[in-house]
């Protein structure tokens, strides 16, 4: 990579990175290109003395091979190194991306997977955006108001639900002129980045946002409510489009909040689901929240049964 474009990069970053207190932070660059730019970056020279911020690497040197861990963050292992290293290095967080830098996911001071939601939330209440965009999964965490005194929306602020993908949140980011922009699969869009994501500019926010609090990113989360999410689960089908007006038809009921921007989504008082037909395979997507974690399990094994009845293929 051009040494002259990393260095006009990493003096736009520097201009945003501003800690408020030391952090000691992990960064597992996945051998892929992140590392090339936040070594860049974090170098004391650039930034003395890394503004406050105490930098751990993993993987920072790009290798095709990536003999540490694949590339995705989220493949079977790939999160023991980062967790680790937190754990031993007593950090105050980690931060990982995929092997282009275009997603980052983070891991809490306990060594814990942080769920992008609560991501997003913290951006929130940190950018103050006016406007923000969150694509159809993304839960209660940042639909919903919170109970506690730091709160991230304000009576000005909206929040635009996007159809799931970097084409829909793009577009719907410039149209409305949207200041920021997330989506549960780890991309975070930013207006002052010409309305695109980057994982290396939200891990940057993110460390901005976690020297702001009062306590540590731990505690930022238990005090959070507690909602328990699926993940997205794919099956096999047949017939999408049949697929989803059975269910629709099956759980239909007065108090049902009912969207179909995106496949198709209901929400009640304890749990709400998405169910969402890819365009590219024979595969419907399938995205489960709930108020408690027997609650989920309960609809994840009621959605297998029906599915079973309508004849999906595993």
């Amino acid at each position: 990579m051009n040494n002259e474009f990393i260095n006009i990069y990493t003096g736009f970053l520097k201009k945003i990175l501003i800690p408020q207190r030391e952090l000691k932070v992990v960064f597992d660059c996945s051998n892929g290109t992140a590392g090339l730019i936040l070594k860049n970056l974090l170098k004391p020279e650039i930034n003395p003395p890394t503004g406050g911020l105490k930098p751990i690497f993993l993987n920072e040197k790009p290798n095709g091979n990536f003999p540490a861990h694949g590339p995705n963050p989220l493949m079977s292992g790939a999160l023991k190194q980062i967790q680790k290293s937190i754990l031993k290095n007593k950090a105050d967080f980690g931060a990982i991306f995929d092997a282009d830098g275009d997603r980052v996911f983070f891991i809490d001071n306990l060594g814990r997977f942080v769920n992008p939601d609560i991501i997003a939330r913290l951006l929130i209440w940190h950018l103050k955006p006016k406007k923000a965009i969150i694509d159809i999964r993304t839960g209660w965490q940042v639909r919903k108001p919170m109970p506690y005194d730091q709160q991230p929306t304000t009576s000005n602020q909206q929040l635009i639900i996007s159809r799931v993908g970097h084409y829909f949140i793009k577009k719907m980011m410039r149209k409305v002129k949207a200041d920021f922009g997330a989506e549960y699969s780890g991309h975070y869009y930013f207006r002052k980045f010409f309305y695109t994501d980057s994982g290396i500019l939200a891990a940057i926010e993110t460390i901005n946002a976690i020297s702001k609090l009062p306590y540590k990113f731990s505690d930022f989360i238990d005090l959070l409510p507690q909602y328990y999410r699926s993940g997205e689960l794919n099956f096999k089908v047949r017939d999408k489009e049949k697929l989803i007006k059975f269910i629709e038809k099956k759980y239909k009921n007065n108090s049902a909040k009912i969207s179909k921007l995106d496949g198709l989504t209901m929400e009640f008082k304890n749990y709400w689901f998405n169910l969402r037909p890819s365009n590219t395979e024979p595969l419907i997507r399938l995205n489960i929240e709930a108020t408690s974690k027997k609650l989920l399990n309960q609809k994840i094994k009621e959605f297998k049964k029906l599915f079973i009845v309508q004849r999906v293929w595993f």
